[in-house]
């Protein structure tokens, strides 16, 4: 890595991508004060092209040709193959998740041949192949750090990792399913499913191909992240059952609504891992049951540091784009020889 600036790929200019790059446009002196270096956008990509950012282009400037539909504006388009050949330092993939996870298999292999370290936020490589991913990422000491995976802006695998250090994680009971939730919630107002997935798109918490969300995919997706990352498992997606909002009967949201949510839950008995993800009716004192719609959190379970609870009051793309920007710069702080 260079001494002054870390170049970055940013694969997924959506909501996410989009708040990334203003937390580095209204917060980039902050950012460079407290890792050490400056971030630089070298390369952006959307589901239509990538394009080679001009170093002439602002940050600003990256946001207008997204909203123009025209990454085009920001200079000349390349290929993945030289993105991953140009010496840049982090690829950051804040993508929508494909199906099987191949297409970002293929791309973080590659690029973890190459020396270049992995922040991502997305979900489906490590849900489907993380037996795979980590180990290769760690025997050719390439960081893959998947902070913004489940939780969005809510620390889970830096909380547990830098803040419980002595301690082993028994159980983890959460909400980590943010969209599901959101669109349950105003279904229990009489809220028809149709017009709660349209409300949830407008505020950013649902993203156009909405599907992954309302049918458990994506809180199982987290669910495996969860229980491989903690519980030291090797789970892919086929591994484990989910369900979602479909699978929910009506009468049920009528009657027992209040307390209905989809949530995950992970426990070491004896030994064993046991792991559910899905819809299922909490008592009436459950922690869980505290968190407003727009928000996610957990509950971990350990021998030393007892019983934590961690949550936001609320989150969207800016909380996840700031996860993602934490793990940006922890692999900064690394480069400059400063271990977190």
């Amino acid at each position: 890595m260079s001494s002054s600036s870390l170049k970055v790929a940013i694969l997924g200019m959506g909501n996410v991508g989009q708040n990334f790059v203003r937390i580095l446009s209204e917060s980039g002196n902050h950012i460079k004060e407290a890792c050490g270096k400056e971030i630089e956008v070298s390369f952006a990509a959307d589901s239509r092209e990538i394009v080679r950012v001009d170093p002439r282009r602002t940050y600003y400037d990256i946001l207008s040709a997204k909203k123009a539909g025209d990454l085009r504006i920001l200079g000349e388009t390349v290929t993945m193959d030289e993105v991953l050949a140009s010496g840049i330092d982090i690829l950051i993939d804040v993508s929508s998740a494909s199906k099987d996870g191949n297409r970002e298999l293929q791309i973080f292999r590659s690029a973890i041949d190459r020396g270049i370290d992995i922040v991502t936020a997305n979900k489906s490589p490590l849900a489907l192949h993380w037996a795979e991913l980590i180990p290769y990422a760690e025997e050719r000491g390439i960081r893959l750090l998947h902070e913004a995976t489940v939780a969005g802006g809510v620390p889970v695998f830096n909380f547990v990792k830098y803040s419980c250090g002595p301690s082993k994680v028994l159980k983890f009971r959460g909400i980590v399913s943010l969209t599901a939730n959101f669109v349950l919630k105003m279904m229990r107002s009489g809220t028809s499913f149709g017009d709660a997935v349209k409300k949830a798109q407008e505020i950013g918490v649902a993203e156009t191909d909405y599907t992954d969300d309302t049918s458990g995919l994506d809180g199982a997706r987290k669910t495996v992240i969860l229980a491989n990352a903690l519980f030291g498992k090797a789970m892919s997606l086929k591994d484990i059952k989910y369900s979602g909002i479909p699978e929910v009967d009506p009468d049920e949201i009528k009657r027992n609504g209040d307390r209905l949510r989809l949530f995950t839950e992970i426990s070491l008995e004896k030994g064993q891992v046991e792991v559910s993800t899905g819809f299922g009716l909490l008592d009436a004192d459950d922690f869980l049951l505290t968190l407003p719609e727009s928000a996610l959190g957990y509950e971990v379970t350990t021998d030393n540091n007892g019983i934590l609870r961690v949550s936001s009051a609320h989150d969207g793309p800016r909380e996840t784009a700031s996860a993602v920007m934490n793990d940006v710069m922890i692999l900064a702080r690394e480069a400059k020889g400063n271990k977190v």
